[in-house]
């Protein structure tokens, strides 16, 4: 009879469970209606004060209102205490979580902390997983049909099903916690700010994951639903509460930016796992804590002396601002880590010959005296190779069709011009075999290693060169118009200035490679 009543009890939870799912899941406006805005970017959604009148709110009233604010945060923050220490969780003393209104909630040192101590012990009750023991069938067969380049979706699938639990749910503090809109995630990009980022390379990561988030759910008509099912709640699991949510595109990129900007892998081979409390540490490529596996659980501990006042940063990994921008929806200025893509592409070498004054000279099969190993062959009616050049481009690795699958990196510092690339191009204008060998071998694509003649490196560092020009040109405005556009406000939109600095940072590292460049091409010239 008690076990009868229990399940009774959980029953009812379902009902209250499902209930939530319309409130805050589907597309639903206030009046009750549907609507096509997002409810992400409704208003009611957005705003965390309401006025009646158009009127500037006075002194007085900004005071209140943040005052409220801060009592709400308040809170929210001591039940979330509450909640992570009855869960066996433990934070430092001196260590403090505070909330910034443009950065959003962090930790900081509240007193000076010495290095090598543990800030944050998590035992595995408190971390969210996506293949976690706690997971419904039904869940987990909708989880495993996301491909798994979209492991962010993965996990957000079981923060909605948090979500949805609402009170029920055994992270509810945590959940609480999470933001409600992704302001900074070009996920979230008007279409103007998109075509602002002026990059296609992103454009096409951005809309990859539109498009996943579209069709993932297009064969359900747009909104699917995800039963825990009654196994789900039996005796061996008294404490689980059965869910049932109805989600759609909306609500799992909500979801997904939550998990792809909040969770770690602490192991190469273990699945990102959502850790409360470590992942609201900041990112910093001069780290002051890293995060370890540790007896029962993980632990964030200080990797140097900290004063009080000093914020404790994780490093997320030796990221370029394309992935910073794509998972956590910011960038870092002067990123070394940063690169601009270009492909290993024949035609757009040729092209990229042209604009540098090199139309006329010898490349490929044209420029070899040695071809005795056979006829050459021809790529796209665009270049002639000697065989011996096709062998060495294989060996580097780029595709001797021409066909622009290799992806090539160019940088800022060190070897700004893709070792391939450089390397590539020693080889297209190499004349003998044993030139297009050296060019080819360890350590090839270097700047400034004498592996091949002068004349032969002289051109191969003007053709990079003319490639990033070509690169720099696609940008339809100019560095300098950029940086007026942020001086000047004429970009008013938060994301359109996002998205302004970002290509900004593009641009300086194509002219940095470009001086550099040009830098190597008259030292050769002075040999």
């Amino acid at each position: 009879m008690l076990a009868r009543r229990a399940f009774d009890g959980l029953r009812r939870t379902r009902i209250t469970a499902r209930r939530s799912i319309a409130l805050n899941m589907k597309d639903v406006g206030e009046d009750g209606n549907s609507t096509s805005v997002p409810w992400w970017r409704r208003s009611s959604v957005i705003a965390t004060r309401a006025t009646s009148s158009n009127a500037t709110p006075s002194a007085q009233d900004e005071k209140i209102a943040t005052e409220a604010t801060s009592r709400a945060q308040a809170s929210v923050l001591a039940t979330f205490a509450s909640w992570f220490a009855n869960r066996s969780g433990t934070i430092h003393p001196a260590v403090k979580m505070t909330y910034r209104p443009q950065s959003g909630w962090l930790l900081e040192a509240n007193e000076n902390i010495q290095a090598n101590e543990r800030l944050v012990f998590l035992p595995s009750t408190l971390m969210l997983r996506c293949d976690g023991e706690n997971i419904s069938e039904a869940l987990r067969r909708v989880i495993e049909g996301v491909p798994g380049e979209f492991w962010s979706s993965k996990l957000g699938l079981v923060l909605l099903r948090e979500r949805v639990a609402g009170q029920h749910s055994a992270f509810a503090p945590y959940v609480n916690l999470l933001p409600s809109v992704h302001e900074g995630s070009p996920t979230f990009f008007q279409p103007e700010a998109i075509q602002e980022l002026q990059y296609a390379p992103l454009v096409a990561q951005v809309n990859k994951r539109a498009r996943f988030l579209a069709s993932f759910f297009r064969a359900a008509g747009g909104a699917m639903t995800v039963d825990d099912g009654e196994a789900y709640v039996n005796e061996s699991h008294p404490e689980r509460r059965r869910v049932e949510m109805t989600i759609d595109a909306n609500a799992l990129g909500w979801a997904t930016v939550c998990a792809s900007s909040r969770a770690f892998r602490v192991e190469k081979s273990s699945m990102p796992t959502l850790l409360p409390v470590i992942d609201v540490c900041n990112h910093s490529f001069d780290a002051s804590a890293r995060v370890r596996e540790c007896e029962n659980g993980v632990e964030l501990v200080t990797t140097r002396d900290l004063k009080a006042g000093q914020p404790i940063e994780l490093c997320y990994g030796e990221l370029s601002n394309d992935e910073l921008f794509l998972d956590y929806g910011f960038i870092v200025e002067d990123n070394a880590f940063d690169t601009v893509k270009l492909r290993w592409d024949l035609k757009l070498i040729e092209l990229a010959r042209e604009i540098g004054g090199l139309a006329t000279a010898p490349i490929g099969a044209a420029a070899a005296v040695d071809d005795e190993h056979g006829s050459s062959t021809s790529i796209d009616d665009v270049v002639l190779l000697a065989p011996f050049q096709k062998q060495a481009l294989e060996r580097i690795g780029l595709s001797a069709d021409g066909g622009g699958n290799v992806e090539l990196n160019i940088r800022a510092s060190g070897d700004v011009m893709d070792k391939k690339a450089l390397a590539g191009l020693r080889v297209l204008y190499s004349k003998t075999a044993a030139e297009a060998s050296r060019a080819a071998d360890a350590p090839y694509g270097e700047i400034g290693a004498r592996v091949v003649s002068t004349d032969v490196e002289i051109k191969a560092l003007r053709t990079s060169m003319a490639l990033a020009a070509l690169a720099l040109g696609n940008f339809p405005t100019t560095l300098a118009e950029d940086r007026e556009s942020l001086r000047d406000g004429s970009v008013a939109s938060p994301q359109a200035r996002l998205a302004v600095r970002y290509r900004v940072e593009k641009k300086k590292i194509l002219i940095a490679c470009m001086a550099r460049l040009n830098a190597s091409i008259e030292d050769a010239l002075r040999e």
